[in-house]
């Protein structure tokens, strides 16, 4: 059962952008993948509103306050094969808001959670998660973006 599931899902890459916050230029870049300059679509790479229905969740900004408890609560309820790529130099390593009182800095694999919110250098990831992919780019080319995904669903 399981083979004809994933027989029936490997023509489509299902990506649900998760915003975490920060400047939107990143955002920006994501929308342009569906451009006719670009078109994912060929590629078979379309958008979901579901994050439970997506192949990749794709982290886009910097690590905001307001959203700590809603992106790790959607984190930890993600099935285990989905992949998850931080996009952007605001999401890996919370360029240029490292400094600032409005991000937490990057979600971080690793230990517990609680470890990383007393030492207040960002939260880690919960149990189970890693990160797949880091895309670099303060914002990444959209051709650098389709790639990633390719990449992570091989």
């Amino acid at each position: 059962m399981n083979s004809l599931f994933r027989i029936r899902r490997s023509p489509s890459i299902f990506v649900f952008p998760l915003h975490m916050g920060g400047s939107n230029a990143t955002s920006l870049e994501l929308a342009a993948i569906f451009t006719p300059p670009y078109n994912a679509a060929r590629y078979g790479i379309s958008l979901t509103s579901s994050p439970r229905q997506a192949d990749v969740v794709l982290l886009v900004g910097s690590f905001t306050p307001k959203m700590a408890g809603p992106v790790l609560d959607l984190l930890a309820s993600l099935p285990d094969d989905v992949k998850l790529l931080q996009v952007g130099s605001d999401s890996t390593a919370a360029a240029p808001f490292a400094r600032s009182y409005t991000a937490f800095g990057p979600l971080q694999p690793g230990v517990a959670a609680g470890a990383a919110e007393e030492e207040g250098k960002g939260f880690f990831l919960p149990p189970g998660k890693t990160i797949t992919a880091y895309i670099a780019g303060a914002p990444p080319d959209p051709e650098v973006i389709i790639e990633a995904i390719l990449d992570a669903c091989r």
